[in-house]
């Protein structure tokens, strides 16, 4: 039996995570079905993931909040988890908000310190937070009696930064923890290292650089320790990550590519502030540039905070390329779709990557045979950081390092 895994959630008040923990505890008691989730596809029947039953959810949150108070504003701007629903789950939710801590918004700018009251972490080194962050993840496991937990970002994009040049190897960031360098860190990164550091698997839905750093990469091959994601890519990403390919195979040119996104839930609030909406959106474009492999591609995408659609997220796409005889040609697209539940729905990636590694690599075997399920895995198979036979390094904490 694969035994029970916590998920640890980070931004655990926000609206994807709410519905990823009513979700979850929904199903365990058969009160919704099960439509959305890739690792009930049969791709995956032959793998002993663990059950539903099996998952324990905890996590952090920077601000101040109560997974009831949650589920209300979820219901208040979406309409998708009804009182009938909340009320039969009231004591699981209740058990979960136990087990949620404080969490810290460094460096995650204005429009998520605004949110308030918000803990910062200003009065902690990145050293210390990264070591609280062990502790909690440590106690979570010897508290529920768990065989691992998978860390899950789910938190507010942060702020657009150019990547230090001491990102580029580990030693160099790990100077940057020593040194307390807090102006050239942000939260999300320092949790991945953290997480990783301690032997954790670590998955980033959002575009914020969490464990992108090469740093962060030589981590978790040092450690053995598996990290998967930037940005989720569920919504009006998605459907371009499924059709780009198209026009690949076709031989078709992109000329252009332009994206106009309206949402007014609390992930637009903050994507209202230009520096974390640059951060999302660089991500949106490099998504598409990747897929098209061509850089003379014109590509424009904007987001728009619009406070009455609450969850529900609008966007037009209007594609311009060319064809056979240079005729040029116009495919337009409207994808109309509630937010946070298309991010919640893939949370559950969580089972895969919580699994052996000799297992995790006999499924990356399976993928690269049949590619169907990579789009909805971040629009990239599950890579194995650990091979076949390979020890697992054990699990240590911030300030042992080698030197």
């Amino acid at each position: 039996m694969p035994g029970r895994i916590g998920v640890w959630i980070i931004g655990a008040y926000g609206s994807v995570s709410t519905c990823v923990v009513v979700g979850a505890e929904a199903i365990k008691r058969g009160l919704i079905g099960r439509t959305g989730l890739v690792t009930d596809l049969r791709e995956f029947e032959d793998i002993d993931l663990v059950g539903f039953d099996g998952l324990v959810f905890a996590g952090c949150a920077a601000r101040e909040s109560t997974l009831e108070s949650a589920s209300a504003e979820v219901q208040a701007t979406a309409g998708i988890l009804p009182t009938s629903l909340l009320a039969s789950l009231t004591a699981p939710l209740a058990e979960v908000d136990r087990r949620f801590r404080r969490g810290c918004a460094l460096n995650c700018g204005e429009a998520i310190l605004g949110m308030g009251p918000v803990r910062n972490g200003d009065h902690k080194t990145a050293k210390e937070i990264g070591a609280e962050f062990q502790g909690n993840l440590r106690a979570f496991i010897r508290e529920e009696g768990l065989r691992t937990v998978v860390v899950v970002n789910l938190a507010s994009t942060e702020p657009y930064a150019e990547m230090p040049p001491e990102f580029a190897s580990l030693a160099a960031f790990r100077g940057l923890i020593e040194k307390d360098r807090r102006d050239r860190l942000a939260a999300s990164v320092v949790y991945a290292y953290a997480a990783i550091d301690a032997g954790f698997a670590y998955i980033n839905f959002t575009p914020s650089w969490g464990a992108s750093p090469p740093a962060i990469q030589e981590l978790a091959r040092e450690r053995g320790v598996p990290h998967m994601g930037k940005d989720g890519k569920t919504g009006e990403t998605l459907v371009k990550t499924v059709l780009a390919p198209m026009f690949v195979a076709r031989n078709l040119k992109v000329l252009s590519w332009s994206g106009h996104n309206i949402l007014g839930n609390r992930d637009g609030l903050v994507l209202k502030h230009p520096e974390n909406n640059k951060n999302k959106v660089k991500d949106k474009d490099e998504a598409l540039r990747k897929i098209l492999r061509d850089d003379d591609a014109q590509s424009h995408v904007r987001i728009d905070y619009v406070p009455s659609l609450g969850d529900w997220k609008t966007a037009w796409d209007h594609i311009h390329f060319q064809g056979f005889l240079d005729v040029k040609m116009t495919m337009q697209f409207t994808w109309q779709g509630c937010d946070s539940a298309l991010a919640a729905s893939s949370w559950h990636t969580s089972r895969v990557i919580a699994l052996p590694p000799r297992a995790r690599f006999v499924r990356h075997a399976r993928i690269e045979r049949e590619p169907f399920p990579a789009p909805m895995l971040k629009n990239q198979p599950l890579r194995p950081i650990i091979k076949t036979g390979e020890a697992v390094p054990p699990s240590r904490s911030i300030g042992d390092d080698e030197h």
